[in-house]
């Protein structure tokens, strides 16, 4: 009968051991993945130079009544807010904008500020035949 106490002790131990296999079975996909990843690295939260992204202004348009632009891809007139950037105004080729406590403007570039309307259609040569 002293067989079945040491049984008992070795399944007690092997469950014990299986135990702690399966409290790093969480930790076996990192190391499936392939990365070594240095423990004394900050996280990435902390890394310096993570700058978002500067906005974008495509377009301004105007009518009599109103003015609009085109800023980080949607429509959006004085006092809109868009990705965080409130507009504070729509200028004639850009936008003053508040965005983390300050205030920009966001200009056009030149090129496009120079399209300009033609004053009047060009003058048709005439085939000689009279209308």
């Amino acid at each position: 009968m002293k067989t079945a106490p040491l049984r008992r002790s070795a399944l007690l131990a092997s469950l014990a051991s299986l135990a702690s296999l399966a409290s790093l079975a969480p930790l076996a996909p990192l190391a499936v993945a392939g990365e070594l990843r240095d423990p004394t690295r900050p996280p990435l939260a902390f890394v310096a130079g993570r700058h978002e992204a500067a906005p974008v202004l495509s377009a301004v348009m105007s009518t009599g009544r109103w003015r609009g632009a085109i800023f980080n891809g949607e429509f959006v007139r004085s006092g809109g807010s868009v990705d965080g950037y409130t507009i504070e105004a729509v200028l004639v080729d850009g936008v003053r904008y508040r965005h983390a406590g300050r205030t920009t403007e966001l200009h056009l570039p030149q090129a496009l500020n120079m399209i300009k309307k033609p004053a009047s259609l060009p003058a048709r040569a005439t085939s000689g035949a009279n209308p």
